[in-house]
């Protein structure tokens, strides 16, 4: 088998620019790239990825850790993140590791992937995972906001305490109060950050947020987020007093007017649904067409690995960016007569 060496000796010239003209790395003129090209596909040589890892002592490779349910298929907002991701690493020279096996909260679960960093989504409250990618010094990105807040992590978010706001602003403004607020699970950060939020929009109006109703998805308890909207609103309608539903995700909102179908809730005349995720194709072939929050999920993405390939080559980088979302208002909410 042909090596690196019998490719600069047959092309005359070093190790160094075969190897830059396979990596890109550095730039290499267009005559000697083809020349080298052209005798590694005459003696059969081909890149040895392993080898390579081992020279320079990195592989070349960011995780992004996104876990998905066994019977979903990715949303909109995923495959959206993936896109950003993946665009910035392959302009960098980057492969990219998707890992979407679920997380083990089990500490001796927790490995350490061939990855030079990791972007991780969803972060908790008080997560155990930010600690142990700092105590084997890998480097570490958040799409979402550490709790408790730490200056020397890096991460990305949307303003959810802001989101949440606005969200409550525009119900009120068409007259609902009483609001069923279908939250995401009561450990992550977004979760109390959008309640926060919420909760300020009715506070600037002096209105009692008594009238809130707020559920958190329970790994445990539902299947996946559909059912988790279908089973909520199944099993609190008529029982419980609301005029409006929050879904924390599309997925969520999915169930939710499932049910209402079953049910015969018309929507958006009885009950108004508002999504805080955005998949622009499901959103406009649901019936009604969905209101929902654009959250900018490819240039979430995209920032993440901007900041994590960064800190991949200066471990001392810490950059905390914060990506406007915006309400999408489509045909699932109407005022309350």
């Amino acid at each position: 088998m042909a090596t690196i060496d019998d490719v600069a000796k047959k092309a005359g010239v070093s190790k160094g620019t075969v190897s830059s003209v396979f990596s890109k790395k550095r730039p290499i003129s267009r005559q000697v790239t083809e020349r080298v090209l052209e005798v590694a596909k005459d003696l059969g040589y081909f890149p040895n990825h392993v080898a390579r890892s081992l020279a320079i002592k990195k592989t070349m490779i960011a995780g992004l850790k996104m876990p998905i349910s066994k019977d979903s298929n990715m949303s909109g907002f995923e495959i959206q993140m993936i896109n950003g991701v993946m665009k910035e690493c392959s302009k960098n020279g980057y492969r990219l590791l998707l890992d979407t096996l679920p997380e083990h909260d089990d500490p001796t679960q927790f490995s350490i992937d061939p990855v030079d960093g990791v972007i991780m989504l969803n972060p908790r409250k008080q997560d155990p995972r930010i600690e142990r990618y700092k105590q084997m010094g890998i480097p570490l990105v958040l799409v979402g906001r550490p709790d408790p807040e730490d200056e020397t992590v890096c991460y990305v978010d949307n303003n959810n305490r802001d989101l949440g706001f606005k969200v409550g602003e525009y119900l009120l403004g068409i007259g609902h109060r009483d609001i069923l607020f279908l939250n995401a699970a009561s450990d992550m950060t977004v979760a109390y950050d959008r309640e926060n939020g919420l909760a300020g929009s009715f506070a600037a109006q002096g209105i009692p947020y008594g009238s809130v109703q707020v559920l958190n998805y329970s790994r445990k308890m539902h299947y996946n987020a559909a059912e988790y909207g279908y089973r909520s609103i199944m099993e609190t309608f008529g029982k419980k007093h609301y005029t409006a539903v929050i879904a924390d995700t599309d997925r969520v909102a999915l169930g939710v007017l499932r049910a209402a179908r079953e049910l015969n809730i018309d929507v958006p005349v009885r009950l108004s649904v508002i999504a805080l995720s955005n998949d622009a194709t499901v959103a406009q072939e649901t019936t009604p067409k969905l209101t929902s929050v654009d959250q900018s999920a490819e240039i979430l993405g995209a920032e993440a690995a901007k900041i994590l390939i960064e800190k991949m080559n200066d471990s001392s980088i810490v950059h905390q960016r914060v990506i406007d979302a915006k309400l999408v208002i489509r045909e699932s909410c109407s005022h309350l007569s």
